[in-house]
This record gives C-alpha cells, sequence and structure tokens, in this order.
C-alpha cells in the first residue's frame, strides 16, 4: 500500500503574527520538523509552502515541495496534483506539529475500510450559540466533536471532489467535503495534546509537551 502525506506550511501567520511553521522549538528544530519527521515514516511527504519559503524547504527536507494557493484548499488541492500511485494520502498541518501520541497506523487502517477518517477530542466545556453579544442556546456537546488533522482518504475519491467542487461552497477541512459528497467519515480519538498553534501561548504549551 502506498502512502504519500501533504503537509500545509503555507500560512501568512497573520493572527499569529509570523509564519509559525518555521518557529524554532528546540535547538535548530522548528515546528515544521516535527510533522515531516513523524509522516516520513508512512512514506513520501509533499509540503506545500509559499513561494518565498520553496528554496528554504527544497534545501532543508527530502520532500516535493510546490507552492500555495489562494486558500487552505487550494494548497491542498495543489499538494494531490503532484501526488502519483497513491492509495491512501494523508492531509495535515503544519501547525500541528505535537503528532507523535496519535495511532497513524489506526488512521490510515480506518481510511482504507471507509474511504476516510479524521482525528477528534470530545467537546469537554459547555458550547453556547452566540449572536451578537448576547447567548442565545446551549448545544448538546455530547453530539459534539473537535476535528483535528491529520486526516486520511483514499486517495482517488478525494483527488476527485476536490478537482470537482473545490471553488463550490466554503469547507475548512477536507472531511467537510467528502461528508457532503459521499457521506459519514470514521472518528478516531486524538489526543489533546495535538494542540493547533494559533496563538503565542500555544508555541510555549507545544514547546513544553515537545522538550
Amino acid at each position: 500500500m502506498k502512502i504519500v502525506s501533504v503537509i500545509v506550511a503555507a500560512g501568512a501567520g497573520t493572527r499569529f503574527g509570523k509564519k509559525k511553521q518555521f518557529e524554532i522549538i528546540k535547538d535548530d528544530k522548528i515546528v515544521l520538523d516535527y510533522s515531516v519527521e513523524k509522516l516520513s515514516k508512512y512514506g513520501k511527504v509533499v509540503i506545500v509552502g509559499r513561494e518565498e519559503d520553496l528554496s528554504f524547504l527544497q534545501k532543508r527536507y527530502d520532500a516535493v515541495v510546490v507552492e500555495g494557493g489562494e486558500e487552505r484548499k487550494h494548497s491542498v488541492f495543489n499538494g494531490l496534483k503532484v501526488v502519483k500511485n497513491s492509495e491512501v494520502v494523508i492531509i495535515h498541518d503544519a501547525a500541528r506539529p505535537v503528532i507523535a501520541f496519535l495511532n497513524i497506523d489506526k488512521l490510515i487502517k480506518a481510511a482504507r475500510e471507509f474511504g476516510a477518517a479524521i482525528f477528534y477530542i470530545p467537546v469537554s466545556d459547555t458550547v453556547k450559540l452566540k449572536k451578537d453579544d448576547f447567548s442565545l442556546a446551549t448545544l448538546d456537546r455530547r453530539k459534539l466533536i473537535l476535528s483535528q488533522t491529520p486526516q486520511a482518504f483514499v486517495f482517488e475519491k478525494l483527488y476527485y471532489i476536490m478537482k470537482r467542487y473545490i471553488n463550490e461552497g466554503y469547507f475548512t477541512d477536507e472531511a467537510a467535503l467528502w461528508e457532503k459528497l459521499y457521506g459519514k467519515v470514521k472518528l478516531i480519538e486524538g489526543s489533546k495534546k495535538n494542540i493547533k498553534i494559533t496563538t503565542k501561548e500555544d508555541l510555549e504549551i507545544v514547546r513544553c509537551l515537545l522538550e
């Protein structure tokens, strides 16, 4: 079985203030290094980056490097376009470097069986429906989860729907498009340690987890 991973590292870091994927964690090891190191164990890695970073990425990693697109979904599709003869493709965000705790073998196996699989964590807080500055309702958190990456898909089916529907509608991850067109996505429990770096505080937590 051929597995390819597409790591999206094309963010500009607007909210963070700079490109978080290149922030140093320890010594000379940067955020992106951890995802590349982990996913390289499963097969070829494709890194999607910004135009100005392509030379740096090509020199640093033994990976296929391609330029990102206007939005995240376009960056993912640019990565998919250079994948050859893959049975399963793993999609991952570079801003989640703490993936050593995840059972990626289980994720891949579920994707082969069900077509698509994602990591998730249950919602532990009370969740409110907000409008303006008021809470309108309390949602049933037993029916809610938080989605994480990496996510895994049967490559041919994901490539088809991305090519066909990429400019139709808004979706924040590929699983959302899969749900709309194919239906159910298999859920694999992830880890609260699999933090997505959005703020400086997140980065400090990640540094503690990885040291």
